[in-house]
């Protein structure tokens, strides 16, 4: 009887140490966003269907031209499938595809550009 209770404690232990486990997975998603004008600002990311779209906005009418990069990364540990930069340029929305550039622990950096 006490190699049964014991047997289930381990089991119930063991559970919970891989359901705690599987919930950390994910990383700290970095963007490395270039911009081929000046004015964008950041409004924060969304997950969309496995896909995070990190969003920019640009309002008024004249913007400098000058060619800038920013990083900017989630407060949250993520495992998307793609990496998306969005722009939206007084309602003209763009879209570029991030690519992985790097993995350094626990921060996966990708890069976009408008250029």
């Amino acid at each position: 009887m006490k190699k049964v209770i014991g047997a289930a404690i381990l089991l119930v232990l063991a559970v919970g140490v891989y359901l705690l486990g599987s919930q950390e997975g994910g990383r700290y998603i970095t963007l490395r966003a270039t911009f081929k004008m000046g004015g964008a600002v950041y409004r924060g990311y969304e997950v969309e269907e496995g896909v995070l779209v990190f969003k920019f906005e640009r309002s008024g009418d004249f913007f400098t031209q000058a060619i800038e990069t920013k990083e900017f990364t989630t407060r949250e540990k993520l495992s998307p499938g793609k990496v998306i930069m969005e722009i939206n340029t007084n309602g003209q929305i763009k879209r570029y595809e991030a690519k992985l550039i790097e993995e350094k622990g626990n921060v996966v950096i990708y890069e976009a550009s408008e250029l």
